[in-house]
């Protein structure tokens, strides 16, 4: 069996190489246009694909820490897996061609799956709960860090960069739609 570590780096190394993904294509928007715009098409072409691996992997990494792993999610979490777990069927269907439009639906799910990230992210770097986190004296508080990949990267890091990536990519995927509906 693989050590539960190096599966742990592993889902930390996609999230770092996810944010490299979103700094390039950062960078890349303001030069659509230009010679970038092949790679500004590969984004949109494949981004509806992009956004449900990405939930996927999301899914599947968070079953992995509690189930695996034996990271018993906080409160916090909790709410962030209610709110990620949907968006794999919403958007595998899209692929399915069976649910046409997923941009509305994707960005409710992780517009308050991202405030809920950031203030995860916010307690684990030592800020001061707003409202308490847990009212069950068993739960795990949210501040406690399960693991730190990479000096940064925590279960909240993972689930902040995975919402960005969701909405980038239905960004793009909305946009190929509106483009190929004009052509």
């Amino acid at each position: 069996m693989i050590d539960p570590k190096t599966i742990t780096h592993g889902f930390a190394f996609l999230i770092i190489v996810g944010q490299g993904a979103l700094v390039l294509v950062a960078l890349g928007l303001p030069w659509r246009k230009t010679g970038l715009k092949k790679i500004y098409n590969f984004f949109s072409e494949y981004a509806l694909l992009a956004a449900f691996l990405t939930a996927l992997l999301s899914m599947l990494g968070s079953l992995y820490f509690s189930e695996v792993a034996k990271y018993v999610p906080c409160e916090l979490c909790w709410y962030q897996r209610i709110l990620t777990y949907p968006q794999v069927a919403l958007l595998g269907l899209a692929l399915a061609k069976k649910n046409r439009d997923v941009f509305l639906q994707i960005m409710i799910l992780c517009g308050l799956g991202l405030v809920i990230s950031i203030y995860h992210v916010y307690l684990q770097s030592g800020g001061t709960a707003l409202v308490p986190c847990t009212t069950t004296a068993l739960a795990v508080p949210c501040g406690v860090k399960n693991f730190q990949e990479f000096g940064y990267v925590t279960i909240p890091i993972m689930s902040l960069t995975a919402y960005v990536m969701l909405m980038v990519a239905v960004v793009f995927h909305r946009s190929a739609e509106k483009k190929n509906a004009l052509e």
